[in-house]
């Protein structure tokens, strides 16, 4: 039952998802969007003001639900850097299989409609930044520091790479396996980065020239890890604190549940983010991740509005 303004957006965009992805955004009106949604054409109004910032909030909700999905793999402790960096390719071309249709729509809609689909603008320029940054410190992670002077070269590589294979999944060509092609991408990673390091060549992209740019807009925060990674830390660590009585352990369970829904929603409310995040300051042994999540639910907000 939707009880919220947030619940009933989210509502509205996900049957967007679909009618755009089986229609195109042209094609698409309003009234159909109301309709499907059970909602009168007013009431859509009142939440869109119109159906180019719907197809926007509907681009960032496809983009931010991968995101959130790459980042909780950094907690798989039992692989290594490398199959943690694989596993997230995997991971970013099974969403992008799963969300074809929709994609597949706006690229034609941009065709057809004059770039009024799918565009740099619909994308925000911090989340491209924020991937690349990720991407430049995953080739540190994987390949060790001496990787350095080339990492923004190989991290724009493997997203150039990445968007061939993408567009083979799509074509549906040949039968082809997620998980092999992931695995075959980083052996080619693999390659370029012994290349680069044995040739000792100049790299293309220097790091002083793209890393201000980078790091300007994104805001920053003294905790580097995603929210729903110290949530996830943080519910571990309130299961194996055996001096905590049932109820607090459960009260505690039920705050970083309620939390991590939030933080999957379009627009997390700071109001819900705020209180279960006081209700978990005064569990005994989360002190240092509350604080964390203090700090980062300023920047994690920031840059979802």
């Amino acid at each position: 039952m939707m009880n919220s303004t947030t619940d009933k957006k989210k509502h509205i965009v996900v049957t967007a998802l679909g009618l755009f992805s089986t229609k195109g955004t042209a094609a698409t009106s309003m009234q159909e969007i109301a309709e499907t949604c059970g909602i009168s054409k007013g009431s859509l109004y009142l939440h869109f003001k119109s159906k180019e910032e719907l197809q926007q909030s509907v681009i960032h909700y496809c983009i931010q639900s991968i995101y959130d999905k790459v980042v909780l793999v950094e907690s798989e402790k039992h692989l290594s850097p490398k199959e943690i960096f694989c596993r997230q390719i995997e991971i970013l071309l099974e969403n992008f299989l799963e969300l074809k249709e929709f994609f597949l729509a706006q690229f034609q809609d941009a065709i057809s409609q004059g770039n009024n689909g799918l565009t740099q603008k619909n994308c925000p320029e911090v989340m491209f930044k924020l991937i690349l940054k990720k991407f430049n410190q995953k080739m540190i992670d994987v390949y060790g520091p001496q990787i350095h002077p080339y990492t923004l070269d190989l991290a724009l590589q493997v997203q150039s790479l990445m968007g061939s294979y993408i567009k083979i999944v799509f074509s549906k060509i040949l039968p082809i396996s997620i998980k092999r092609m992931a695995e075959y991408l980083v052996e080619t990673l693999d390659d370029l980065a012994e290349a680069k390091l044995r040739l000792g060549r100049e790299p293309f992209i220097q790091q002083e020239l793209l890393l201000p740019w980078i790091e300007e807009g994104i805001p920053q925060s003294p905790a580097k890890k995603h929210p729903l990674l110290l949530l996830k830390e943080m519910r571990q660590r309130i299961e194996e604190n055996v001096e905590l009585s049932e109820l607090v352990r459960s009260e505690a369970l039920e705050s970083i549940l309620v939390l991590e829904h939030e933080l999957t929603e379009m627009k997390p409310r700071r109001v819900i983010l705020t209180g279960m995040l006081s209700n978990l300051s005064v569990v005994p042994g989360t002190e240092e991740q509350v604080i964390q999540l203090e700090h980062l639910f300023d920047t994690y907000l920031s840059w979802r509005k």
